[in-house]
């Protein structure tokens, strides 16, 4: 800080206070208006403390009511591993924990930035301890102090209860909660969430829904405590590519208060990637820093599960001084075994004072540790000789070098999670221990992992899954164009997505796919290979298969709306069907050719994006289909490929084209007694 020496109070910016409803206007993306007051510095807005006991050192007195008080979690994921035995309940308990700490800080509220649950259905044991725990900390007669300044029909868009849970009559309140929902929690089908059934309930307040990502209009909600106002914005999870896109493009609208609008502190709560995820697409799969306004004051930044203990200082390209903070608070439960997530777990507590905030990281006691460690086999010691076939000889006659060295390994690992762990923390850790057989072991038959594990049942909770092992080929250089052995490489399954992208998009256009999308397989495997449990596994095999049904209705859709082509009519009045069939294979192959043009152009895009395919030329009534005839050589994908499930009748044209061409040599044009064209033909 700069101003080391000056006391915070002497700094406070005070507000007017004003009793209806302010006014809400509209705010560029990028740009406010010129007349708006920035902060100077950065360190103007985030400071170490704001403490109670500060009002005494003031002529004029500010009431501790003034502080706004938030608990702020993110990444709870209740329900994660629920069918494994030891684990299922970690997520719940600390989730509990959560709330205990909000209660025992007396904060005004909790918020979260998403993915409160692992699954958009949890089940059912889940959502009945998750609503029991929300009953026991939220429900009670403590009053709020918050007042709600906003239109919550417009907050809550979404609810059939236009108003927030803690003004509702119906019900005590005493620790309001709000959310916005993530990428685990997100919508589908109808467009509800499990989030949705707590906030008609009353026990949460769900913000930041957005269902078009095309163009967002996103109002605050309004909260004031005495003197502070703050102006909390959410925006739920949505496709990194889509939301990018929509930042570019500056049709996202953040309104804002046309009055006295640089006396409200800015918050926007998100769940987004937040380092580039992908190097094949325009976006990179993320949402850049930079394209957030300027005019917020603090961003928390849900989805990441590493926890930052400091905010982070965004500093604007514009102006000095005129930036924001992020705040990453990352997941409350690992759900994946890295490095990242190793890292203890915390929960914020943000006091807000006028345009200035101080935030404490409080550590979670309940979390269970995470150890991650790695070790590389590539030497063998003297006088220990591998066997020339490789092949490992049976445990009877005693373990191999590798076996000693891992298991030594495991037990220093466990000694120092045992050393390491807290008095509420579960007493079986979490470990991962990545084995790499490489030079002289690399052609040595790895250990059983599995048979290892079963030795640490007992004293680590993922005994059997703890030991990951790769071998490293120590063959010379080769060309990539020879190494066909190992086509995936050392690609984590975080990164499936880009090796699926990768390998379609090195294909010509001939060879990409028609129906389906590399994006959409790449979705379906992460999130199979991701699933907890056989429900999981099951269910993204029904979303897929869905997914391939719509997008088969929907290419036969855009075949319907085109003009009819004309057809050969033979002698006998049949249709001329592989005439017929190579202008179908024609039109397909133009309708791909122009989306993926247009992909390249403006990067991933939904699968179902029907704007890619607008831009198709239409075909001229008379035009023959010979002077389009595909050629023999073009390698042409057909929907019949893929399968499908309509069950449309039989139709003789595909929409609003009406010409017929004449065949060839035939005086008259002769009417088919039988339509041998169907839908399903294709």
């Amino acid at each position: 800080m700069d101003d080391e020496g000056d006391s915070f109070d002497d700094e406070i910016v005070f507000c007017s206070q004003e009793e209806q409803k302010p006014d809400i206007s509209q705010s560029s993306v990028v740009q406010d208006s010129d007349d708006d007051e920035k902060p100077n510095a950065a360190n103007e807005t985030y400071v170490e403390d704001i403490d109670e006991g500060e009002e005494e050192k003031r002529e004029e007195e500010v009431p501790p009511s003034d502080i706004i008080k938030i608990l702020i979690a993110t990444d709870i994921h209740c329900g994660y591993a629920e069918n494994k035995p030891i684990r299922n309940l970690d997520s719940i308990n600390t989730f509990e924990e959560v709330l205990q700490i909000a209660v025992e800080r007396k904060v005004d509220m909790i918020l979260l930035a998403g993915d409160l649950f692992h699954e958009n259905n949890p089940s059912r044991d889940c959502q009945h301890r998750v609503v029991q725990l929300l009953r026991k900390y939220c429900l009670n007669d403590n009053e709020v102090s918050l007042e709600f300044l906003s239109d919550p029909s417009v907050n809550f868009s979404q609810s059939h209860f236009g108003r927030v849970n803690y003004y509702d009559a119906n019900i005590n309140v005493g620790l309001p909660v709000f959310t916005i929902h993530g990428n685990h929690d997100d919508m589908a089908g109808k467009g509800l969430t499990a989030l949705d059934l707590l906030h008609e309930s009353g026990l949460v307040n769900l913000f930041g829904k957005h269902e078009n990502c095309d163009e967002l209009e996103i109002s605050p909600i309004l909260l004031r405590k005495g003197e502070t106002r703050l102006a909390l914005y959410g925006i739920g999870s949505q496709r990194d590519d889509r939301l990018c896109r929509a930042f570019q493009k500056e049709t996202i609208n953040f309104l804002r208060p046309t009055n006295g609008a640089e006396d409200w502190f800015n918050l926007l709560t998100l769940h987004q990637n937040r380092p580039q995820r992908a190097v094949h697409r325009s976006t990179g799969a993320y949402l850049p820093e930079q394209f957030i306004p300027s005019f917020f004051d603090l961003v928390v930044w849900g989805h990441e599960h590493e926890c930052i203990k400091d905010p982070k200082y965004k500093a604007s390209s514009e102006i000095v001084g005129d930036g924001f903070y992020i705040l990453q608070p990352g997941s409350t439960v690992a759900t994946s075994l890295t490095a990242d997530e190793a890292k203890p777990k915390h929960v914020f507590e943000v006091k807000i004072r006028g345009r200035k905030f101080a935030c404490k990281p409080i550590p979670l006691q309940t979390t269970r540790q995470v150890l991650v460690d790695e070790i590389v086999l590539d030497k063998v010691e003297p006088p220990f000789r591998l066997p020339a076939t490789g092949v490992r000889p049976p445990p009877s006659q005693g373990p191999l070098p590798d076996e000693s060295g891992i298991m030594e390994k495991l037990n220093e690992m466990i000694k120092e999670a045992r050393k390491a762990r807290g008095p509420k923390q579960p007493e079986m850790p979490l470990i991962r221990l990545k084995v790499t057989y490489a030079g002289e072991w690399a052609r040595m038959q790895p250990i059983n992992a599995v048979r290892i594990g079963s030795r640490y049942e007992d004293v680590v909770a993922n005994a059997l899954e703890m030991i990951s092992i790769k071998k490293k080929s120590d063959r010379k250089k080769r060309h990539k164009e020879d190494d066909s052995s190992e086509p995936m490489g050392n690609v984590s399954a975080a990164n499936l997505q880009l090796v699926i992208a990768a390998h379609f998009n090195s294909l010509p256009v001939e060879q990409r796919m028609t129906v389906l999308k590399d994006s959409g397989i790449g979705r379906a495997l992460e999130i199979y290979a991701d699933g907890e449990t056989e429900t999981t596994a099951s269910r993204s095999n029904t979303d897929f298969v869905a997914q391939i049904n719509t997008q088969i209705d929907f290419v036969r859709n855009k075949l319907k709306e085109m003009p009819e082509p004309p057809v050969e009519v033979m002698e006998d009045g049949q249709i001329d069907f592989f005439s017929f069939q190579a202008a179908i294979q024609n039109d397909l192959k133009t309708m791909k050719a122009i989306f993926y043009e247009n992909e390249s152009k403006n990067g991933d895009e939904s699968m179902f994006d029907e704007s890619a395919f607008s831009a198709a030329p239409p075909r001229r009534s008379n035009e023959s289909n010979f002077s389009r005839r595909v050629d023999d050589d073009d390698d042409v994908t057909f929907l019949g490929d893929v399968g499908s499930t309509s069950s449309a009748k039989p139709t003789r044209g595909r929409g609003r084209g009406r010409g017929r061409g004449r065949g060839r040599g035939s005086p008259k044009k002769k009417t088919p007694e039988k339509n041998t064209y169907s839908d399903d033909s294709f």
